[in-house]
């Protein structure tokens, strides 16, 4: 039975000192596998939060898988953001830009959403290239009977709720979602908007379970606690997926949403 938990947004640069430690001792002791983020590793892409970060993740001494997100490339230097805007996430934090991991529950490929720039005066809106899409089916050509878990930074679903990082979905959002069904993706794991959400997608006749990550130490809320999520595999065909927020107490698990797969995709089923 494996247990990943999905982190994003963690913002090293603008953390909650208590959310960390507590955070950093429950994955240490709840069973957790592997750990996904979705993106937002620092606050403004400076080298000393990205050396931070990687202490954190070292100190963890867990199987981590990360992709970037838009404040993960250089905000203050321009120059590093035009020339090199993944050079301190991979040299500094020593992450891959887009990983393929594959391990024995699942196939695991990340993408990057973010972009050094775009075409409007807001910087933090992201997109995926043809060729990013055309590279999902190919992540899972040896993944059968595995779950196949897809990350990347920006949301697919909007946020009526979530201010301008609710409506930052990404640009043909339509063909992200038909990309995924195609390649018969399990799971999307997202971020951005600092908000937790856990459905099911439909689209073309299958259906993914999208897992939307809360910020999960950071003190840049948006209307709602720290938060992350926590997929279990209870099953070759069953699957469990939990928010657990901050509160006084400090993480605590909110109700669990259970999902089943049938021939057209994952369902949600009663508890």
């Amino acid at each position: 039975m494996s247990r990943i938990a999905h982190l994003s947004d963690l913002h090293f640069g603008s953390t909650d000192p208590a959310q960390l430690e507590a955070l950093a001792g429950i994955l240490a002791s709840d069973g957790i596998e592997a750990i996904v983020v979705s993106g937002d590793i620092t606050q403004s892409g400076r080298k000393h939060e990205f050396a931070d970060a990687a202490r954190w993740f070292e100190a963890l001494d867990m199987d981590v898988m990360v992709v970037p997100g838009n404040h993960d490339t250089p905000v203050y230097n321009l120059a590093s953001r035009f020339l090199k805007p993944w050079s301190r996430y991979e040299r500094i934090a020593g992450f891959a830009e887009e990983p393929i991991e594959e391990r024995d529950s699942f196939v695991f490929a990340g993408l990057n959403s973010a972009r050094r720039i775009r075409p409007s005066l807001d910087w933090s809106t992201g997109k995926l290239s043809r060729r990013q899409l055309d590279a999902i089916g190919a992540a899972y050509a040896e993944a059968e009977g595995r779950l196949r878990i897809c990350s990347f930074h920006h949301p697919i679903l909007g946020f009526e709720d979530g201010g301008s990082a609710g409506r930052a979905v990404l640009p043909k959002a339509d063909e992200v979602m038909r990309t995924l069904t195609d390649a018969k993706v399990d799971v999307v794991m997202t971020g951005h908007v600092h908000k937790a959400r856990i459905t099911v997608v439909e689209e073309d006749g299958w259906s993914f379970i999208l897992s939307q990550a809360g910020t999960a130490v950071s003190t840049r809320l948006r209307g709602e606690a720290a938060s992350y999520n926590v997929l279990t595999q209870e099953g070759e065909d069953r699957l469990r997926l939990s928010t657990h927020r901050w509160g006084e107490g400090g993480f605590a698990k909110e109700v669990a949403h259970r999902f089943e797969r049938t021939k057209a995709g994952w369902q949600e089923v009663s508890s």
